[in-house]
């Protein structure tokens, strides 16, 4: 592994800098999530500014073309594409640019049919398919072991169904959801590291 595989990142800045990110999505900040991601970016994936700068206009732009209901999914793929070429030059990442985009897009669309599904359901306990695209994203992503990789995908599933907690507004305390979102982020990216 690369001396600077993204193994190397402090998972807790990677979480906040994820946590925070999601909150300027679904507030429409575009501004804010940019530079979060630019942070987030040089902590996960050790870019360079410029590098960093230029992945986080990609992955901005692919997020504002899947945000809306009427979403444009090449478009977006088109742009995670580019960020992960980046992220991959920077990091030494061994997947392929290609599959690790594949693997993004997939959770995201799952994540948004599970989202729309527990708006009318909020109980519903549908975690498994985002769980499995996260698996397999976090697998090829750290290179790790589908086995280790489910501990972070967990984690970080539950990050995602408590931010639809508040992006579906049936959040009882969205400053509380917030915290916990963070929280479940740090033990997603520790997961990672403890492998």
């Amino acid at each position: 592994m690369n001396a600077t595989a993204p193994h190397t990142f402090r998972p807790d800045r990677v979480a906040y800098f994820e946590a925070a990110g999601w909150r300027a999505y679904y507030d429409h900040k575009w501004p804010r999530a940019f530079w979060l991601m630019v942070r987030l970016n040089r902590e996960e994936f050790h870019m360079s500014l410029l590098a960093a700068l230029a992945a986080a206009l990609d992955i901005v732009r692919a997020s504002i073309a899947f945000a809306p209901a009427d979403n444009d999914v090449p478009e977006a793929t088109k742009y995670v594409r580019r960020y992960y070429e980046k992220a991959r030059r920077a990091a030494g990442l061994h997947a392929d640019a290609q599959t690790l985009t594949e693997l993004e897009i997939r959770y995201w669309v799952v994540h948004r049919q599970l989202a729309l599904e527990r708006i009318k359901q909020p109980d519903q306990d549908n975690l498994g398919p985002m769980m499995k695209a996260l698996t397999e994203l976090h697998a090829a992503l750290f290179e790790i072991s589908p086995q280790a990789a489910r501990r972070s995908a967990e984690s970080r599933a539950l990050a995602a169904k408590t931010v639809d907690r508040i992006t579906g507004r049936y959040s009882t305390d969205i400053a509380g959801d917030w915290r916990q979102v963070e929280t479940y982020l740090r033990q997603a990216y520790r997961a990672v590291l403890e492998h």
